[in-house]
């Protein structure tokens, strides 16, 4: 991998004749001792870290500077970019002579930068792109849903109403998708395409393998109750239950919430995880699928990535994807009691104005009202 620091320098401005600041890209790459480059997809934004040594008592050794907030690009080593972010931390150690640079890309400022905002009737890609626009991210290639939607987000990351936004448009195109930067822009891509062109074998490109499965956090039966505790009814799965017994949960009913999309999401079957320790490839990325050849493990087939840590050490590069065995999406719920809250504040307000609307123009509320004062007649006798 081949780590550029984006710095400045002082040329002549042609037309002005005086001194200007213009970015320029030093390579650091002879000074980075390692670097681990990693991603997950259910982590927001892809993370660079890597030491250099720096030794200011040899006056032989080249003294580099990097800051906070500076940028840093990563290249393959056929020039293709594959990263650009900040620096958002730096350490020092006096013994070993070294800086450790944690960098992340700009799914970092989205992730960490909230916001409130009402979206109607907008479709998923311009949510995305509106809070982009809000939070100072430049928009790449967005899948498009073409599906309405609206929602309240109520003091949201911007990566949060993404997924918010994605996750509603994914109910009605049963789609999956994922968002990720591609340089310093953000996509959103339809999420498990497979890898052209890479098989990770044990005979060719497979260092280490292992295989777990799991029912530690299994559900496989519902419980359904009103707001008092009645019971409403009962989900289950019963294959699961008759082979491996049955662990039950218990789902209370609200009127905003849907209550079969919440109880699907209570069941849990069985876990399988798979890591794979092999050669690196920079295109094996979570969110994407790889096909896999591996006797021992009986790993065999077509996997989704869910996390990829790749190392650049000594010249090698090698990585470790943990794998999934379904093409999963990272969701985030709508809370659509906002959106009712909402509605019933619009009703009173409009109430309000329809009563003020009968008052006669220039004229008090007291001037409308029939007068109960008793009418008294005088007799004057005669």
């Amino acid at each position: 991998m081949i780590i550029k620091h984006i710095g400045t320098k002082t040329v002549k401005d042609e037309k002005t004749g005086k001194d200007k600041q213009v970015p320029v890209e030093n390579d650091i790459s002879h000074l980075v001792n390692n670097a681990t480059w990693s991603g997950s997809r259910i982590q927001a934004a892809r993370k660079l870290e890597f030491v250099y040594t720096q030794e200011p008592r040899d006056p032989n050794w080249p003294v580099y500077s990097l800051g906070i907030g500076e940028t840093v690009k990563a290249y393959s080593e056929d020039n293709e970019l594959q990263f650009v972010g900040n620096i958002y931390c730096t350490e020092r150690k006096t013994s070993a002579s070294t800086i450790t640079v944690t960098c992340y890309d700009n799914m970092f400022i989205l992730s960490k930068s909230k916001t409130t905002r009402k979206f109607t009737n907008m479709t998923a890609e311009d949510i995305t792109k509106a809070v982009c626009k809000e939070m100072g991210i430049k928009v790449g290639n967005l899948a498009e849903t073409g599906e309405k939607i609206t929602f309240i987000a109520n003091n949201k990351s911007g990566y949060q109403i993404i997924l918010m936004a994605y996750t509603e448009a994914a109910k009605k195109t049963n789609k999956k998708y994922q968002a990720m930067m591609e340089g310093d822009e953000l996509d959103v891509i339809e999420k498990g395409s497979l890898i052209e062109g890479l098989v990770i074998d044990q005979y060719r490109n497979i260092t280490d393998s292992s295989y777990k499965e799991s029912i530690e956090n299994m559900i496989n039966k519902v419980m359904i109750v009103d707001d008092k505790g009645n019971l409403i009814r009962y989900e289950s799965k019963d294959d699961q239950i008759q082979k491996y017994s049955m662990i039950q949960a218990v789902y209370k009913e609200s009127k905003n919430k849907n209550t079969q999309e919440e109880v699907k999401d209570i069941f849990k079957g069985p876990e399988r995880t798979g890591v794979i320790d092999c050669l690196g490839d920079y295109d094996a990325l979570s969110s994407y699928s790889v096909e896999i050849k591996d006797v021992i493990t009986q790993l065999s087939g077509q996997f989704w990535i869910k996390s990829d840590t790749h190392k650049f050490e000594n010249g090698q590069h090698t990585m470790k994807l943990e794998i999934e065995f379904e093409n999963l999406m990272t969701k985030e719920k709508v809370d659509h009691s906002l959106e009712a809250k909402e509605k019933k504040r619009l009703e009173r307000e409009a109430k309000k104005k329809n009563k003020k609307g009968k008052t006669p123009k220039g004229k008090g509320r007291r001037s409308t009202r029939k007068s109960t004062k008793r009418k008294v007649e005088i007799h004057y006798a005669e």
